[in-house]
């Protein structure tokens, strides 16, 4: 019994040579169609392209024919769609009022995949929720990807690292939207990628911790990113910021200039 899905444009001739070897639960998917053939009375049919998709998270995965192949040379190859080409990343600070000095705010977040046993640094960022009746591949307008991006990035601020009088107007986009690679990932829709933000909270809202270092008061730090490993939000000195391993290049081309510097 063949799916009657029609094939789409990305799927593999049987006389390209493919690069990849797929395997689910360590069984390669050829033997895999194999098996489902015998089992169905069916024809025998050759691996041409497969998806992986996350709905609830608005994320999919797809192998085939890689779309960046010339008309010469075919190859096969995997790609990530998220919905409306990426997420949202947020800086958030605060400066000192007498000395005018600017303070960071870093999680210290458990990713295994980045270390297994140590948190690492990372500031607030996430996918951008798609809507129950929304479609992963769909192209929105510009406008349209913009208002979801800046929701986005007002959730993932309030879920990850700070509770209280945060608002939408407080939140300023910083240039055109990025992505995390231009090899694999698809943002072809007006508008699409990972945008980045900055916001400046009030100063009221940090208290010392220890010398130089600061943390949210009692009742402002978000507890819902806890179940994301996110253990801790602290503000550091802005010169310090950008020493930290793994966010310092953002800071810097998140905030710098944005503040008027005193140091």
């Amino acid at each position: 019994m063949r799916n009657n899905e029609e094939k789409p444009s990305y799927a593999l001739d049987p006389l390209i040579v493919r690069d990849w070897e797929l395997k689910a639960n360590g069984i390669r998917l050829e033997e895999l169609l194999v098996a489902y053939a015998q089992q169905q009375g069916s024809d025998i049919q050759a691996l041409e392209w497969f998806t992986a998709t996350n709905t609830r998270i608005g994320i999919a995965y797809t192998y085939g024919l890689y779309p960046n192949a010339s008309a010469g040379r075919p190859y096969d190859g995997m790609w990530k769609r998220e919905y409306v080409g990426g997420g949202s990343v947020i800086v958030a600070y605060a400066e000192e009022p007498e000395t005018r000095q600017v303070y960071v705010g870093i999680l210290w977040q458990q990713r295994r995949l980045h270390h297994p046993s140590l948190p690492v640094l990372a500031v607030p960022r996430g996918y951008t929720q798609m809507p129950e009746q929304g479609e992963l591949f769909a192209r929105l307008s510009k406008e349209a990807v913009e208002h979801l991006h800046h929701h986005t990035a007002l959730l993932e601020l309030t879920e990850e690292m700070v509770k209280g009088a945060i608002r939408l107007e407080m939140l300023e986009p910083l240039g055109p939207p990025a992505t995390t690679n231009n090899a694999d990932v698809d943002t072809a829709g007006e508008g699409e990628g990972v945008y980045f933000y900055r916001i400046e909270l009030p100063w009221s809202y940090l208290e010392a911790e220890r010398p130089d270092t600061f943390r949210l008061k009692a009742g402002l730090e978000a507890t819902q990113g806890v179940v994301e490993g996110i253990l801790h939000c602290q503000f550091v000195p802005f010169m310090l910021s950008l020493w930290l391993p793994g966010i310092g290049l953002l800071v810097l081309g998140l905030i710098y200039g944005a503040v008027s510097m005193r140091v």
